[in-house]
């Protein structure tokens, strides 16, 4: 027999699959059809079987208490629904809930409601349902959440990578995600298209679900065998771990665009990569890959790239953009989560209340993760009902709200002062360099403004703040918890210029600098102080991290360039450049081959620092000639630096420089054959492909190296793919 708990259902999902089962279990040629109604005051009725003799006819009741078992079961039938029952008066009354119940149990609900339950066949317990699914397993394909309950699928899920999210992440916090999501139309054609295109870009702005979504597809692969591959911070990733094999992965990158538009230079960098995955994906079998990305950073980043604009995503049936839900769907969501919260019975009844339920689901500011904020006890449970509907009314007026009065009025100093430690790193940091950062932090307020010091201070702010501010994954990393608490702390800080300059006087780390406070890749608008300054020109090496320290220092150099004014910067600069053993990074980080290449121009006339760099200038040109994955910027780029700088080729040892014009031209001529077969409609365009291959070629071997292309793809028959193409042209067009 099946042997589902129903646990990862909510109240709504079980009412619907109790009148599911009962609808196919009635006889052939019976005319009972029993219907569900939207929540809300039901009048004690669930299911209801209406005649012209009799309105009620039959009526059922569906009870969950998964949480109280038998006894609040009993409790709410005995005072509450007996009541609905004499009123109602129906022929037949019938129970079903997920409770196990025995023979007293089901005999003493009975007793309850006398000769209106016909027979202790009218009252279904959990093996009641599990015997009626038994029967009726196409059940299953339209009750998604209940098969997730069965304990075999949820131990696949638990054991996946989406526990990265927080160290938390158990069973019972697995079945509460389920029992609040709300299945939209957009599920189903988002599952149909990652079934047929096997990759999907769920797109939408903050807080309007699309990591619940982009979840809920990945549990029902991961039901189904399928290995997740989580990547966190580079798209790069994903080609690494995508095995060319039969097994089933599945590659979930949530916000791999970034949660900001400082983070889209990073993306560019990767949109090669991007690109192969999704040419990739669709001929592979058992692979799946699933995005998230707010709207405009997509937008942005299709803008400004022309291979994204040529490889055309927004026509791809696989993005799917979240736009509002609609009212029906706010609500129902609403209701989720005020009956899996455990607030004061009177602040529930508040939000069950008709006017505040249409104030927050009319509401512009409606968001999942407002929604879960207002029914988050630990937030709101201290209020009475008045301050309750005073809070949730400034919420959704004030939405920033949600955060500020969280951050100003429920956590400590110390959890303020680690978080704005934090988002000093940007998005995530490592746990021991963050308490590193924190503790300078802690010493800055102790030298400045007397503040005592607590012990274990760093450990007891951590564990306050994991599961409402921050995600620590695997011990290792510290994340913010969402792209909402990040915008708010960023604008925050914005109007808070003493908070700001505390923040900067206590930096330990160059990431702190150039992630938020002293952009290598904006204007520099934020003036160094003198403090800060003196540290760097003294003392650089304090800001050194050991796990990346030749990346660190190549940044340093960058900052103290481009923000600070001080005669004696060019020599530190000369000394952080000589001191670098490894360029590595130049070909790593798109943004910081940008940075350096600037830099480099910009340097061209100043003696000292020229002299470094042409120290080194072959190693350096080749790592950032490698950084470039385009094949007209990096034959630019080679020619803007040999222009300025004295390099010799000869000196070099050129396999990486030949392997990377391997890969882009592989690339490059894979791109313009598929063009040709898609596009051309007539015999030249081929021979004026190729003519332009080898001028790129000719360019390349102007320079010093000898290279030549491989150009065997173009290998076809292109009389006729043209004539093909002019053929399909104008079928169309006729149609």
């Amino acid at each position: 027999m099946a042997e589902y708990d129903f646990s990862t259902l909510n109240s709504s999902d079980l009412e619907e699959l109790v009148c599911d089962l009962l609808n196919l279990d009635q006889p052939d040629g019976s005319l009972i059809k029993y219907k569900t109604f939207k929540d809300g005051k039901d009048k004690g009725i669930d299911l209801l079987y209406s005649t012209e003799a009799n309105i009620y006819d039959h009526v059922g009741q569906v009870k969950h208490y998964y949480r109280t078992g038998y006894d609040g079961l009993y409790k709410v039938l005995r005072d509450t629904e007996v009541n609905n029952v004499n009123t109602l008066k129906p022929s037949k009354y019938i129970v079903a809930t997920s409770v196990d119940l025995n023979v007293a149990n089901t005999e003493a609900i009975k007793n309850l409601f006398g000769e209106y339950v016909k027979s202790l066949s009218d009252i279904y317990g959990k093996k009641d349902l599990n015997r009626l699914i038994e029967g009726n397993e196409v059940i299953l394909n339209s009750h998604y959440k209940l098969w997730l309950s069965d304990f075999s699928i949820l131990k696949k899920l638990l054991s996946s990578d989406l526990e990265f999210r927080s160290s938390a992440f158990v069973e019972h916090e697995l079945k509460r995600r389920l029992r609040i999501y709300v299945k939209t139309t957009l599920f189903e054609e988002a599952r149909k298209a990652l079934a047929k295109n096997r990759f999907i870009i769920l797109t939408g702005e903050p807080g309007v679900g699309k990591t619940t979504l982009a979840e809920m597809l990945i549990y029902e692969y991961i039901a189904e065998g399928y290995n997740l591959s989580y990547i966190l911070d580079d798209i790069k990733e994903a080609e690494k771990v995508l095995v060319p094999d039969d097994s089933k992965q599945i590659i979930y990158f949530d916000d791999f665009l970034g949660s900001n538009k400082v983070e889209i230079n990073k993306a560019k960098g990767s949109e090669t990569a991007l690109r192969r995955i999704l040419n990739r994906i669709p001929n592979m079998e058992n692979k799946l890959v699933v995005f998230t990305t707010r709207s405009f950073l997509l937008n942005t980043a299709i803008e400004e790239s022309e291979h994204l604009k040529r490889f055309n995503i927004k026509a791809k049936s696989s993005l799917f953009e979240l736009k509002e839900y609609d009212e029906v769907l706010k609500k129902q969501l609403l209701v989720n989560h005020i009956e899996e919260s455990e607030l004061k019975e009177e602040l529930k009844e508040l939000l069950h209340d008709d006017e505040i339920q249409n104030f927050i689901v009319t509401h512009s500011s409606f968001r999942p993760r407002s929604i879960e904020f207002i029914t988050s006890e630990d937030k709101v449970n201290h209020f009475n009902k008045a301050e309750f509907k005073e809070f949730i009314i400034s919420s959704f007026d004030y939405p920033d709200e949600i955060w500020k009065h969280a951050y100003n009025e429920q956590i400590t100093e110390d959890d303020r002062l680690l978080l704005n430690t934090l988002i000093s790193f940007g998005e995530v940091s490592n746990i021991i360099e963050l308490e590193v950062a924190f503790n300078s932090r802690v010493q800055y307020e102790v030298e400045n403004n007397n503040k005592q010091r607590e012990m274990f201070a760093f450990q007891k702010a951590l564990k306050r703040l994991e599961g409402g501010f921050i995600l620590l994954k695997n011990d290792v990393n510290v994340n913010f918890i969402n792209p909402s608490l990040i915008d708010f702390l960023v604008e925050y800080l914005k109007n808070d210029k003493e908070e700001v300059l505390k923040i900067v006087n206590s930096v330990k780390y160059v990431s702190q600098l150039t992630e938020r406070l002293f952009s290598l890749g904006s204007e520099a608008s934020n003036k160094m102080p003198e403090s800060l300054e003196k540290r760097l020109l003294t003392d650089y090496q304090s800001f050194i991290s050991n796990s990346n320290s030749d990346f660190d220092l190549i940044q340093l150099a960058l900052v103290i360039y481009k923000y600070i004014e001080n005669i004696d910067r060019e020599e530190v600069i000369c000394e952080i450049i000589d001191s670098i053993t490894e360029w590595e990074a130049l070909h790593e980080d798109y943004s910081l081959n940008l940075h350096f290449k600037e830099f480099m121009l910009s340097v061209k006339d100043n003696e000292n620092i020229n002299s470094v760099l042409q120290e080194r200038i072959e190693e350096i040109v080749s790592e950032l000639f490698r950084g470039k994955n385009d094949i007209n910027e990096a034959i630019d780029l080679l020619e803007e630096l040999i222009k300025i700088f004295d390099v010799d080729f000869d000196k070099l040892d050129t396999t990486n420089i030949t392997d990377h014009f391997d890969d882009l031209f592989s690339e490059h001529i894979a791109n313009e054959v598929q063009w040709l077969l898609d596009w051309m409609t007539y015999e030249d365009e081929a021979q004026e492909k190729l003519n332009e291959i080898e001028k790129l070629v000719e360019r390349i071997n102007d320079l010093g190296l000898e290279y030549e292309a491989d150009t065997e793809e173009f290998g076809f028959d292109w009389y006729e793919v043209a004539m093909a193409n002019e053929f399909a042209r104008q079928m169309a067009k006729d149609d």
